[in-house]
């Protein structure tokens, strides 16, 4: 945004319909703040939702499949809730040994999450993974809400992986792009 905003309409509006640049310092310190207001809860809340998974294979499918919506979201920081279910929903519909032909899979990077999930599923049964990301998806909709552009889910995930998994994301490849900043 190229003009001077109020602070009410900066707080109100940041992200939903302002569009921040991620060099906003505005925006960096409150999503820093929502990131680390929301990690507790998310980890808390992941782990209800994902208790009855205690094979290593599965918990690493999880993982991964947080590691690959990081790695996305380092790309497309903008990314809202519905958009991030809709993308793990076609991760799913690929591990069906049912095939999809009206499905889409080259909507909004699609291709490149697949891509990135992909090596995380060498270890485990295809239907295990699919039933663990329907779980998985569950979860992200409980914690996103309802309301449509919610970034509630987003917050949680980057927060928790920050806060709770930063020596998984030390060890990842450096995005091209890695001198954005990742806002929730």
């Amino acid at each position: 945004m190229d003009a001077l905003i109020c602070p009410r309409c900066c707080g109100e509006q940041r992200l939903v319909k302002i569009e921040c640049l991620p060099s906003c310092k505005y925006l960096t310190i409150h999503e820093g703040y929502q990131r680390e207001r929301s990690a507790q809860v998310f980890m808390m809340e992941r782990a209800k939702a994902l208790h009855s998974y205690k094979d290593n294979t599965a918990l690493m499918a999880v993982v991964g499949l947080e590691m690959t919506m990081y790695k996305h979201l380092a790309k497309y920081p903008q990314t809202r809730d519905w958009e991030i279910i809709a993308g793990m929903e076609e991760l799913r519909k690929r591990l069906s040994p049912l095939a999809f032909p009206d499905s889409n899979r080259s909507t909004h990077g699609n291709e490149s999450l697949w891509k990135d999930f992909e090596p995380f599923l060498k270890d485990i049964d295809r239907s295990e993974a699919a039933d663990i990301l329907g779980v998985y998806i569950l979860f992200t909709k409980s914690f996103s809400g309802d309301e449509l552009q919610s970034r509630q889910f987003q917050r949680g995930l980057l927060g928790f992986l920050q806060q709770y998994q930063s020596d998984i994301i030390e060890k990842m490849p450096q995005q091209e792009n890695s001198g954005q900043i990742i806002t929730a």
